[in-house]
């Protein structure tokens, strides 16, 4: 592996302890290495998407250009180099080592399920209460939901169900109340139900499928999150916003 190819592994993966020693005892003691290094730094910004395939390319380009036009090669000698050299070099490796390691701290990867959690807490502790298009029994539903007696919330929403098998937003607030309720078996249903309505312009029933399944964490649970959230980028569905942000930091 080519010196280009390692240092980019190394920023955009998630080196572990022995590959970060290694990594910053090469800085400290080749001087060409860190010059390679400081450049690549210098072209991406520490908390910059270094790991998008288009900009892995993009530095593939500008680093071979650089090589070819402005590196100058480091001669060996019998003797040690000169001592403003020297000192360069070790501020350089010095300056690289932090960076190296406030990167691995910023970018590790986050437990899935604690990025669940946290945005149940944020968006999902009460529910809209809205006039006009649904019916009264959903208000009744969104009302005991917001007052903490979910519940008895959830009584209403499957009754509502029981009658109207086709309900998108009583299926939905269902879901939502089952997975409030960590009933995660049921709340998969639900959203699987609302998978089937296509003619929806937005249907977050993948998004909150990913979301069940991150927060459950059982075997297996994170790989088909994974997918869904990939599939939610890929075809701009609803949620995708946050699906990016999640794909980076896991």
């Amino acid at each position: 592996m080519d010196n280009a190819a390692y240092i980019e592994d190394y920023f955009t993966g998630s080196p572990n302890p022995e590959q970060i020693r290694i990594f910053e005892q090469r800085v400290q003691t080749d001087p060409a290495f860190a010059e390679e290094v400081a450049f690549y730094l210098s072209v991406h910004t520490v908390a910059g998407e270094i790991a998008q395939s288009r900009k892995k390319q993009q530095f593939r380009e500008i680093y071979q250009k650089h090589l070819f036009t402005n590196a100058s090669p480091v001669k060996k000698t019998s003797g040690n180099p000169p001592v403003r050299k020297l000192v360069y070099y070790i501020s350089v490796a010095a300056i690289v080592a932090g960076i190296c390691f406030g990167i691995y701290v910023y970018q590790r990867p986050v437990n899935p399920q604690e990025l669940a959690i946290r945005y149940e807490e944020n968006y999902l502790k009460s529910l809209p209460v809205t006039l006009g298009n649904h019916s009264d029994s959903i208000q009744s539903g969104l009302q005991l939901f917001n007052a903490g007696k979910i519940a008895e919330a959830q009584i209403v929403f499957e009754q509502i169900i029981q009658s109207d098998t086709n309900n998108f937003t009583a299926q939905k607030y269902a879901g939502l109340i089952s997975l409030r309720l960590k009933e995660y078996d049921r709340a998969l249903t639900y959203f699987k139900q609302l998978e089937t309505h296509t003619e929806l312009f937005a249907n977050p029933a993948l998004f909150y499928q990913a979301l069940t399944l991150m927060e459950r964490n059982q075997s297996g649970d994170l790989a088909k999150a994974k997918q869904y959230l990939r599939l939610i980028v890929q075809h701009d569905l609803e949620g995708k916003e946050t699906a990016e942000k999640w794909l980076r930091k896991m």
